[in-house]
């Protein structure tokens, strides 16, 4: 792969110019440059959504208008909604909706996409207009200069073929996973930024808050339908190893 040593330039040749890539290294700064006013931006979904690409590209807001942003369940908050709350510079629509994302949805500063999850990928090969960029997160380069989705293999590769430009920011924390299609060749590759620097976003344990855990039953005696709660993980194990809950009704 090349490294780049001055900020990249947005390929403005005829078109068989774009379909060379070369995935020349460049900071996360000079990636975000190549975005315009009007574009639409695709960010990959949960994992692989890009951090050092989006903090960049929010230090612009003030340069930019009507950015477009598909994105899928945001498992960490994102800076470009951040740094625009009133939605004058970025227009963000989501695949799927998490909890950040819900509450960003229900006060007006995101939009849902309607869809069927399984066949977004066929909605970028013939229906979707060719997005300006990509930019996804990815493992380092392997040995086979593979940069690997990671779990995150969703529709990736759909966006990839359909895309003018394709970015991925690198981070030593996506866990390499074996699988079809999993990955982008450096010849489908025009940027490399480096990402990483901090852990991978997990969503909360649930297992030490109480009455999470919970089940109807109904006595084979009388039909009285009862409900269990446990206040963790370890006491449905407990309950279930032990001896059989009576009936409120017939103490059966």
């Amino acid at each position: 792969m090349a490294v780049m040593t001055k900020p990249a330039q947005r390929a403005t040749a005829e078109p068989m110019a774009v379909m060379t890539k070369s995935a020349q290294r460049v900071t996360a700064q000079d990636a975000a440059a190549l975005v315009r006013s009007g574009d639409w931006l695709d960010y990959g979904a949960v994992l692989a959504q890009p951090d050092a690409f989006d903090r960049a590209l929010a230090q612009r807001a003030g340069e930019l208008r009507n950015v477009n942003i598909r994105g899928c369940l945001s498992l960490r908050p994102r800076a470009v909604l951040e740094a625009d709350p009133e939605r004058e510079h970025f227009n963000f629509f989501n695949w799927h909706l998490g909890g950040y994302d819900r509450k960003l949805s229900d006060a007006g500063r995101q939009n849902y996409i309607p869809c069927n999850l399984g066949e977004i990928p066929d909605y970028y090969r013939r229906f979707i207009d060719p997005p300006d960029i990509m930019v996804v997160k990815t493992c380092p380069v392997d040995a086979n200069r593979f940069f690997n989705f990671g779990p995150a293999n969703l529709w990736h590769g759909a966006v990839a073929s359909r895309a003018k430009i394709v970015i991925v920011e690198t981070d030593p924390a996506v866990p390499y996973v074996h699988g079809i299609e999993n990955g982008l060749h450096v010849s489908q590759v025009d940027f490399v930024v480096e990402g990483g620097g901090q852990p991978l976003p997990e969503l909360p344990s649930p297992r030490n808050l109480a009455c999470q855990r919970s089940a109807w039953s109904r006595c084979v005696s009388c039909g009285t339908r009862s409900r269990t709660i446990w206040a963790s993980v370890q006491d449905r194990s407990r309950s279930a190893s032990g001896p059989a809950d009576r009936c409120p009704t017939c103490r059966d």
